[in-house]
């Protein structure tokens, strides 16, 4: 079974047919509901998620209620950023020079030893060094 940590633009492109990505999210998410593997999401995401939709137009009733569905996905583990995972965030993050919540993402994956599916380009190069970094599209791919 594949291990699996997926970052809030990946949940938010999916969600919003004009955003880039709109299409590989989609199918990435669609394999997810058929093939069940097993996620570790740092609780970050919800947070993220919501307030991505909100600030870009959608409905804040709609945007919170599609953020908690992400935690209620089969298979799935909700993280909590406890002190261990904030501290080996902030050492990828110094490491890495990567921005806080993409660390938090990063320090999720490599706890389980998971791939991370971002369309972050700068999470899919810096991460890469800690752990498999892949787009939706090029996980779908490997499939």
């Amino acid at each position: 079974m594949r291990l699996i940590t997926v970052d809030s633009s990946v949940f938010v492109s999916a969600a919003r047919p004009s955003e880039p990505g709109f299409q590989e999210s989609t199918d990435f998410l669609g394999w997810v509901r058929r093939s069940r593997p097993r996620l570790f999401l740092p609780t970050l995401v919800l947070v993220e998620t919501a307030a991505a939709l909100s600030r870009t137009g959608s409905d804040e009733d709609l945007a919170q209620q599609y953020a908690l569905a992400i935690g209620q996905l089969p298979n799935t583990v909700l993280v909590t950023l406890d002190e261990g995972l904030a501290r080996q965030a902030a050492a990828f993050g110094a490491r890495h020079k990567l921005r806080g919540a993409d660390a938090v993402y990063l320090a999720t994956a490599s706890l389980f030893a998971a791939e991370l599916v971002t369309l972050d380009r700068e999470q899919l190069a810096r991460g890469a060094k800690i752990v498999q970094t892949l787009t939706p599209a090029g996980f779908v791919a490997t499939t």
